[in-house]
């Protein structure tokens, strides 16, 4: 046997000896649900008073929110809602915001505040989405000053609701 017939020979043995490669496939499957998160950046908003006699007081609660609703007939809304201030104070009646929102569309107008339902503060529709990093919104809150209202320091708690579908 020849060099090169050995050659050939051993090259043909090692390749029969080759385990042969096998590949199966597999499908991912992913349902991508409406979802819905919500931050208020503004943990806590102090309403000031502007230079004015007995003129109103006024504060904004910075907030950012992700959304993303169903393709075909999917919405979504953040709502707020307060509670009182307590006995002798401002009355929520006196209380209203307007809103800003990069996403969806934002309480169009002033909008007194609710201690009885949540009120709108934006409202998004179907296909909505977000930026990765969430859209920021604001609530612009102003509330009258009346001759009435004791003296004193008084809170409400205002609870922000986002929801998608």
């Amino acid at each position: 046997m020849t060099k090169r017939n050995l050659l050939t020979a051993i090259a043909t043995a090692g390749l029969a000896m080759t385990p042969a490669a096998y590949a199966d496939t597999s499908t991912l499957g992913v349902t991508i649900a409406p979802e819905a998160t919500f931050t208020a950046v503004s943990a806590t908003t102090s309403l000031t008073k502007g230079n004015t006699t007995f003129g109103a007081f006024g504060g904004t609660t910075n907030f950012t929110f992700k959304i993303r609703t169903t393709l075909s007939g999917g919405t979504g809304s953040i709502t707020v809602q307060v509670t009182t201030f307590g006995a002798g104070g401002p009355l929520v009646a006196d209380l209203s915001y307007t809103c800003t929102a990069a996403s969806g569309t934002a309480c169009g107008s002033s909008t007194g505040a609710s201690v009885g339902s949540a009120t709108s503060v934006a409202s998004f529709g179907a296909d909505a989405h977000s930026a990765d990093s969430g859209d920021a919104g604001s609530t612009v809150w102003t509330l009258m000053d009346r001759t009435d209202i004791q003296t004193g320091s008084y809170s409400s708690t205002a609870t922000y609701t986002i929801s998608a579908t």
